[in-house]
Order: C-alpha cells, then structure tokens, then sequence
C-alpha cells in the first residue's frame, strides 16, 4: 500500500485523526505493560475491558492512562471486544491483546497511516507473528538471525488478520471464539488494504496448566459457535481445531469432514484432518487427502512436505526426494523439508548427503535444540555402525550400542539406528531382542 502525500511546491496539510487502542483482558498483569509501552507512542485513547481479573491487571492499565470497563464475562470473546469498541471514542481503532507486542515499525507506518486518514482504507490487514519452536506447524517461519522481538523462539506462525478499523461504520466482531472483523467490514462496503504492520504475539509463554485451561475454554465456546454457525466451515474447522488440542480426536475429525463437506477447498481443515490420519497411522488415507488438495488447485508447502513424507514412508524414495527438493528450493527457510530429505537421503544410503541436509535446517534455526539433537544422533549413529563394522569383542560391540541407544534418544523415528541395534544385538547371540529392533525399523520405513 502507498501513502499519498502532497507535492513539495505545497504545503503539507493532514487531517486531525486520533486512534484508540481497544482490547479486553483478564489476568494479563505479567504481560500488560510491555504491551500498553509498545502502544503509547500511537495511542490516543486506551480502552480496557476487564472480564474479571484478579491480579494487578487494572492497576497496570490504570497507570497507563487506560479507560477500564468491567465487563462480566459472558463465554463470548466477539461480545466482550464489541464493549469495548462500542465506548471508543478515536477516529480509527486498533485491536491488540495484552500477550502482543506492536512493532516499533509498525507504530510508525500506523501513524503514517493515521496522517492520510487510511490512505482510502477503511480497515488493515496486519500480521501477526505467532512465536513457536513447533517446527510442524503449517506456516512456521524461521526467525531472522538477533531478531529481538522472537525473545529467544526460533520461529513463528505469521497470520493476516484486520486489527486497525475505522471506527463510526459499524464493524463488529462476530464469533464466539477465533472473533473476527472481517465479516462485517466485507458486508458494509469496507475498502480492506494490507499493510506490513506486525504485532509480535506470545501467546505460547504461559504455564502447561493455564494453557491447558485456555484449551478447555476455547474447546467449550467452539462446540457453541458451530451450533450457532452450521453452514459456516470456519465455524467447523476452530472445533476440529479445539477439540484436538484437548484430544478429542473423534469430534475433531468429524468436525474436519464437516468444513470440507461445505467446502472441499478448506485448507485448514484438510491440514486437521490430514494430522488426525496421520497420528492414527491411516498413511494412504492421509496420502488421497492431500492429493486431493492438490487437484484442487491449492499448492501450500506443507501439503507437498506431508505429501513427500507419505512416499517416503511407503518406500518411494525418488517421489518423496522430487517433492521435498521442490519446496526446499522454493523455500529457502523451510526446515520440515530438509529434515525430510535427510531422511530419503539416509534410506538412499547417502548418509553425507543426510547430514548436509541437517546442517541446512540447523542453519536456518541454530537456537533450536531439535535440530542439534537430530545432527548429534546422526554422528552418534554413524560413528557406532563403524565401530560395528570392525568391532569383534563384546566390549566394542557394547559400546556401539550405547551409542545407538543414545542417538535414538535424540531421534527416536530413525530406522537405521534400530537396524543397527538390531544387528549388535544379534551379533551378541540376542536374536528376539534383534528381531524387536529390526521390527520396530521396517515400521518407521513403512515396509512392514
């Protein structure tokens, strides 16, 4: 988007615009000030909907500035935001939450903003970052190297999402949980624009218990939204979402058939579904998912990663290496590709070839201790194959399986490390303990 200014044979004239940041919060006391700092500098009103807080977090935004309103909390995530945005008093709004940091560019482009009144816009896209060390995640992004705003995650999940809005329109968030804007700006004409604002988002930096809280919560209100919204797959897909996050598989991948029943294209729900088969170990059911993703015309990287893992599961090595070597070249930052074709180069035999693959993907995220730990049990694994190679006394041969036993510590999923304990075991004269191992190697390689 670009910002029209005047000419410089005329003097610079800008509208008076003002901006309220709008948000609703509860318990967010730990979190608060950093966000309400990031948003000074932007914010010409606070307003602060409190849905029954019971630390400092009323007093953090009291010293802020922040107009608090305490709102009781109705198990509707859209009511409570409307609250707040219905009091709002500024000429534009942004939405943020208390777990979420604005990008001191960000800050600056949104005054940018504010100076040409929206540029002709009436509602921006921003992204948000998600941070995650989940490298499995569909959309994970590697961070860049002394991004300071990752606060040590080496990646994050990057999302589009309508967070800045005029105010006076009549937008209005609507959805129970996963709340959105974009519906109401679409039905009232709303001109939307996207802009390269980020909101850094820590929604992950929370204790197992308070996430697993969070989780229960969301779950509850997502079986309520579908029941509001059956013709909706979004609706569908956030309980397929949540009830897999609370492992309640079987509503989940009903849920998922759902969204896809209303709309085959539904790329996130396929992507759930596409998990639930491939943990319940339906390989070729997973396998005709994706494929028909891709008759649909949707090329996504983590459809043609899922895709590349299946053939190599079910020993197509040359398939799996042509689907994993296009998205690694087309994404120059993509991990799960590249662990991926360490793999298919390991079956292959070309085991310098698997470990340059895990020095990419090391690269691409060195804070990140999977990543060592896969490099280590790959040295670990090839340094006691050699010694098994020469070893012939029960000492060398045991220290060999030390190693092995240590690697598949660090990467449990590698079928060469089980045949290679399988073969010291069977060298001490322990055959039903080889054959456990040699096994549990031809399930991993999808050959037994």
């Amino acid at each position: 988007m670009f910002f029209h200014r005047p000419s410089s044979e005329a003097p610079e004239t800008f509208a008076v615009v003002s901006l309220s940041v709008v948000m609703i919060v509860r318990d967010e006391a730990d979190c608060l000030a950093a966000c309400l700092e990031s948003v000074r500098a932007v914010a010409g009103e606070i307003v602060v909907a409190d849905t029954g807080s019971t630390d400092d977090t009323v007093a953090v935004a009291a010293r802020f500035g922040a107009r608090v309103l305490h709102v009781p909390w109705r198990d509707d995530f859209a009511l409570a935001r409307n609250e707040a945005l219905a009091v709002a008093t500024g000429d534009w709004l942004l939405h943020v939450d208390a777990d979420e940091v604005l990008d001191p560019a960000g800050a600056e482009l949104i005054q940018d903003l504010l100076r040409a009144d929206g540029d002709g816009a009436d509602a921006i896209e921003v992204t948000l970052r998600n941070y995650s060390n989940d490298i499995r995640a569909w959309r994970w992004q590697a961070v860049d190297p002394g991004e300071a705003f990752a606060r040590g995650y080496a990646g994050y999940l990057p999302v589009g999402l309508l967070r800045l809005f005029r105010n006076g329109r009549g937008f209005e968030y609507r959805e129970p949980v996963h709340e959105s804007i974009s519906e109401s700006v679409v039905e009232r004409g709303g001109v939307i624009a996207s802009v390269p604002i980020v909101v850094h988002h820590y929604g992950f930096e929370t204790t197992p218990e308070k996430m697993a809280e969070k989780r229960r919560r969301y779950y509850a209100i997502a079986k309520t939204k579908s029941a509001q919204r059956p013709e909706d797959p979004k609706a569908w897909h956030d309980l397929a979402e949540q009830a897999f996050a609370v492992g309640e598989t079987a509503v989940a991948e009903e849920a998922a058939l759902e969204a896809l029943e209303i709309d085959p294209a539904h790329l996130p729900a396929a992507t759930t579904l596409g998990m639930i088969l491939l943990n319940r170990g339906d390989i070729e059911g997973a396998r005709t998912l994706f494929e028909r993703v891709e008759m649909n015309g949707i090329r996504a990287p983590h459809v043609a990663t899922a895709l590349g893992a299946i053939a190599c599961k079910q020993g197509r090595l040359d398939e799996a290496h042509a689907r994993l070597q296009i998205v690694a070249n087309e994404y120059p930052k993509d991990i799960q590709s590249r662990l991926y074709l360490a793999r298919v180069s390991d079956l292959s035999g070309a085991s310098d070839t698997a470990r340059a693959r895990l020095v990419e993907a090391l690269a691409i995220a060195p804070s990140l201790a999977e990543l060592e730990d896969r490099l280590r049990a790959h040295d670990l694994r090839e340094d006691a194959r050699q010694m098994l190679d020469v070893a012939t006394d029960a000492g060398r041969i045991s220290q060999a399986m030390h190693m092995l036993v240590e690697s598949l510590r660090l990467d449990p999923e590698d079928p060469l490390t089980y045949r290679a304990l399988g073969t010291a075991l069977e060298s001490l004269g322990q055959r039903d303990q080889a054959k456990a191992q040699f096994d549990r190697a031809e399930r991993l390689e999808g050959s037994g």
